[in-house]
C-alpha cells in the first residue's frame, strides 16, 4: 500500500533529519601542523583539525575506538582527545621523548615508547584522568609497541638495540630480547597475536617472528628505508621511506609480490577492518594513498595537513 503524499513527505523529512552513519575515519598526526586531523575515508576529506601541540607523531586507539592517545616528542607527554567531541581532552607530560604507542586490548592501558630512553611508559586510567603508573625497562631506543590480542604480551622494537622485548604485561617485566635486523622501528602483529614483523630501518627488510617460539623465522627484502608493516588478505604491505613505494610480500611464502608507487616519504600504514584497503600517510607530500588491497593500485590520493605519520593504530 502506497503513503498519502503528506505521510509521504513527512517520512523524507524524518529520513533526511536521521543521523547519518557513522563514516569510516582515519584519526592522522600531522606532525608539521601540530595538530591531528580526522578524514572522512568515504568522503575523501578532512572533516575536522585538532590542534596538538608538541609534534604530534604516534597515535593509538582505546579499545572502543572512542578516544585517540597521541605521542608529543617536543611536548613531551601525550595527548588524550575524545573522537566524539574532537577535542583534547588532557595533556599528559612525560620525561624524555615519547614517540611510539599502544593500547592494551583487554585492560587499556596506554604503553609509550621513550625514544631517548631504555624505558616503556605505562599509563592507565584514574579518576578519570590518564596517569603514569611506571615504565618497563627495554632495548636502547624503543619505538614500535604491538600487543598481543588477549592482552598479555606487549612487543618493542628496539631501534638501537637490533632486538624486539617481549614483556609480560602482568608482571611489566622483559621475559625475552630477541634479536633482529638493523634498527627495528615499526612492529605489527597478526591477528592472532602468532607472528610480528618489524620494519628494520637501515637494513632495508623485514623480520619475521613466531612470538610463541621467542625466534625470528625469516627476513623479507624490502625497498629504501623500511617504516611500518600492515596486514591485509595474506599480504604484507611495507612503507618504504626513501623509495617513495610500499613493498608487498606473500606471508606464507615470504616472497616478494608486487612494489606500489605511492607518495613522498611513506610512514604510517594500516589496513582497514575488512582488509580491502590500505591507507598510507605520505610525510612528503602531505597525503594518504589510499591502495586497493586486491589490485595493488593506487585508487586515489586524499590531501592532509603538513607531515603526516600517523605513526601506529589510526582506523576506526
Amino acid at each position: 500500500m502506497s503513503l498519502p503524499r503528506p505521510a509521504l513527505a513527512a517520512f523524507a523529512a524524518l529520513i533526511a533529519l536521521a543521523p547519518a552513519a557513522l563514516a569510516a575515519e582515519a584519526i592522522v598526526t600531522v606532525q608539521g601542523s601540530n595538530a591531528v586531523e580526522v578524514v572522512d575515508l568515504d568522503a575523501s576529506r578532512v572533516v575536522a583539525t585538532i590542534p596538538v601541540p608538541g609534534s604530534p607523531a604516534g597515535v593509538a586507539l582505546s579499545p572502543d575506538r572512542a578516544t585517540a592517545y597521541v605521542t608529543r616528542p617536543d611536548g613531551p607527554g601525550l595527548a588524550v582527545i575524545d573522537l566524539a567531541a574532537r577535542r583534547v581532552t588532557g595533556l599528559v607530560p612525560l620525561p624524555g621523548g615519547p614517540l611510539g604507542i599502544a593500547v592494551n586490548p583487554v585492560s587499556g592501558a596506554v604503553y609509550a615508547a621513550d625514544w631517548y630512553a631504555a624505558r616503556v611508559f605505562v599509563l592507565v586510567t584514574k579518576d578519570g584522568a590518564l596517569t603514569l603508573d611506571g615504565e618497563i625497562a627495554t632495548g636502547a631506543s624503543p619505538s614500535g609497541i604491538a600487543v598481543t590480542p588477549d592482552g598479555a604480551t606487549m612487543l618493542v622494537a628496539n631501534r638501537e638495540d637490533d632486538s624486539v622485548s617481549v614483556v609480560d604485561a602482568k608482571t611489566r617485566r622483559e621475559s625475552a630480547r630477541l634479536k633482529v635486523g638493523h634498527h627495528p622501528f615499526g612492529i605489527t602483529l597478526d591477528a592472532t597475536g602468532s607472528r610480528a614483523y618489524t620494519a628494520n630501518v637501515t637494513g632495508n627488510d623485514v623480520s619475521v617472528i613466531d612470538v610463541a617460539a621467542r625466534r625470528e623465522i625469516g627476513r623479507v627484502k624490502t625497498g629504501d628505508r623500511p617504516y611500518v608493516v600492515a596486514l591485509a588478505g595474506g599480504r604484507g604491505f611495507v612503507t618504504d621511506q626513501y623509495g617513495n613505494t610500499v613493498t608487498v610480500f606473500d606471508l606464507a611464502t615470504l616472497a616478494p609480490v608486487a612494489t606500489i608507487d605511492v607518495g613522498d616519504h611513506p610512514e604510517g600504514i594500516a589496513a582497514s577492518s575488512d582488509g580491502k584497503r590500505l591507507y598510507v600517510a605520505n610525510w612528503g607530500s602531505n597525503t594518504l594513498s589510499v591502495i586497493d588491497a586486491a589490485t595493488l593500485a593506487v585508487i586515489k590520493d586524499i590531501a592532509v595537513g603538513d607531515g603526516p605519520r600517523a605513526f601506529g593504530d589510526f582506523l576506526r
